[in-house]
């Protein structure tokens, strides 16, 4: 028996002098310390509040872009529809406002035959306030205006617009000019 033991101790001690095991050893523990670093990382990134205040200004920036490019957005033939969408992009003081004179919009677009549009340029959150609701953001477009018997105007407008967070959703409360 003893001779069966030492046999197997020899032949051990000549595996851990094999460069190829004593390297694919190395590159095994290595490999652990990797994934376990990588693991813990990766559940550390998971649980980030950056991460997840990252993704609302991502909301945020998108609801501002689709709401201001919708309320510059006007066309005579569809004057309906349009101010149904400005409807759906607004909220509190700017939503009653614009309300309370669909008609009147709709009919000045119609008697001007008033076609407008707008491309978003740039623009950016400057506020976010997740807790309460409500950001701020700073855009820049490029808007075409064309009425009956007028050649169409270019222009460009940057303009600070509030917004809030209603049912899950984030609407435009206000837009004004920027200096």
């Amino acid at each position: 028996m003893r001779s069966a033991l030492s046999g197997r101790l020899v032949a051990a001690g000549r595996l851990s002098r094999d460069p190829l095991v004593a390297t694919l050893a190395v590159l095994t523990v290595v490999a652990l310390a990797a994934a376990a670093w990588l693991g813990s990382a990766w559940i550390s990134a998971a649980r980030d509040d950056g991460l997840a205040k990252a993704k609302q200004r991502d909301t945020v920036l998108s609801a501002a872009e689709h709401g201001l490019v919708t309320l510059h957005t006007l066309d005579h033939r569809g004057a309906k529809r349009d101010v149904a969408a400005w409807l759906d992009v607004t909220a509190g003081g700017l939503h009653r406002d614009l309300a309370g004179d669909k008609a009147g919009q709709r009919e000045r677009a119609r008697r001007t035959k008033t076609v407008s549009d707008a491309e978003l340029l740039r623009a950016a959150v400057t506020e976010l306030n997740g807790h309460a609701g409500t950001a701020k953001v700073i855009a820049m477009l490029r808007t075409t205006l064309e009425t009956k018997g007028e050649k169409s105007s270019t222009d460009r407008k940057r303009v600070v617009a509030e917004l809030v967070r209603r049912d899950g959703q984030w609407k435009i409360s206000a837009v004004e000019a920027a200096a």
